[in-house]
């Protein structure tokens, strides 16, 4: 799965130009939109914050470790 961080189009309509980010989920060729109307730091916050959820978590000797989950912008 990827978390993309984007400049919306339709979506942004009426938006200020610092307000018109999306994040999106991807597998294949589905896509959900997360949020619109985000500034791209906000964006991009959330799009890690998703990330680290969707991370799977390892056990290895006794500790975790997460896998990295793709991010795109």
């Amino acid at each position: 799965m990827q978390v993309e961080v984007d400049m919306g189009s339709a979506s942004s309509r009426g938006r200020p130009p610092e307000r018109a980010w999306l994040v999106r989920l991807r597998r294949s060729d589905r896509t959900v939109v997360v949020a619109i109307g985000l500034s791209r730091s906000a964006a991009e916050r959330l799009a890690e914050q998703i990330s680290d959820l969707l991370r799977p978590v390892r056990q290895q000797a006794g500790r975790t470790s997460p896998d990295r989950a793709e991010i795109r912008s």
